[in-house]
């Protein structure tokens, strides 16, 4: 199942043009065009931020490294910006990042289609938090303040789906 819930044109961070694609999907695409990686961890209805030093409350995840599948990815950069030991309870979706233009100089991702994974998360462990370069910060957000969160308002469908599942795995 794949479907497309967001078309984003001219995203202020990516190069123009370009647009992107946000899928509810359970399909990961295994031909190296995933780039990044990032994990929803749920604490009952709270969602786990993290306060990254360069774009403010963020959902954790990052790039993933040669040789790391995306699941590997996820949990190592919900640990790196969280200090929470999580595992992977399945993908949520995947946002489709394409340039339609020339490949830009110093453009260090998957070209012209590179792909974000995101996955639903479970908490297994939350140990003492320390500040880093990248990250300085981390919460838990209860619904009504996390759809506030400028990250969660461009990834509302994935954020809704994943709680929407972590309450229906609940009961």
């Amino acid at each position: 199942m794949k479907q497309l819930v967001k078309i984003q044109r001219d995203i202020p961070w990516l190069p123009k043009p370009g647009e992107g694609r946000i899928y509810i999907t359970d399909e990961i695409p295994a031909n190296g065009t995933c780039a990044s990686a990032f994990g929803f961890v749920f604490q009952g209805d709270q969602v786990l931020l993290t306060r990254l030093r360069n774009r403010d409350w963020d959902i954790p995840g990052g790039v993933i490294d040669p040789g790391e599948t995306p699941e590997q990815a996820a949990v190592r950069e919900v640990w790196e910006e969280t200090y929470a030991h999580v595992e992977i309870i399945e993908p949520i979706g995947i946002q489709e990042l394409e340039l339609f233009g020339p490949k830009p100089e110093r453009y260090k991702w998957p070209y012209p289609l590179s792909v974000q994974v995101y996955y639903l998360c479970r908490l297994v462990e939350l140990c003492p938090f320390e500040a880093t370069d990248e990250s300085f910060e981390r919460g838990f957000f209860g619904p009504a303040e996390a759809r506030r969160v400028p990250t969660m308002v461009n990834h509302d469908a994935m954020y809704e789906e994943g709680l929407r599942r972590v309450l229906k795995l609940r009961g």
